[in-house]
């Protein structure tokens, strides 16, 4: 259960939270979240658009040999506030 000051902070819609559609870039997305370790990871999986990120499986991390469920909870939960954006501001929210 949040406390009610929480909520906003981890409501991606919220008008204080960042906007993830805004990246341009799988390194830009993965430094905003503190991954950059994993960009190898990405480009040798094929994952080199935010397109290709916005459809990331767990299943898909763990083949892309990211393996940690801390960090795989860390790139999901990014890609799932990407998504809910997506719904609302629609898909010309991405400057690719």
């Amino acid at each position: 259960m949040h406390k009610l000051g929480e909520l906003g902070s981890n409501n991606p819609l919220s008008a204080d939270a960042p906007d993830l559609t805004s990246f341009t870039c799988v390194e830009e997305w993965l430094n905003s979240i503190k991954m950059t370790r994993y960009l190898e990871n990405f480009h040798s999986g094929g994952i080199t658009t935010m397109d290709a990120v916005v459809n990331l499986t767990v299943k898909e991390l763990t083949e892309l040999g990211i393996t940690l469920v801390g960090h795989q909870k860390k790139i999901m939960n990014s890609v799932q506030s990407i998504r809910a954006q997506i719904r609302v501001n629609g898909p010309e929210g991405f400057l690719v």
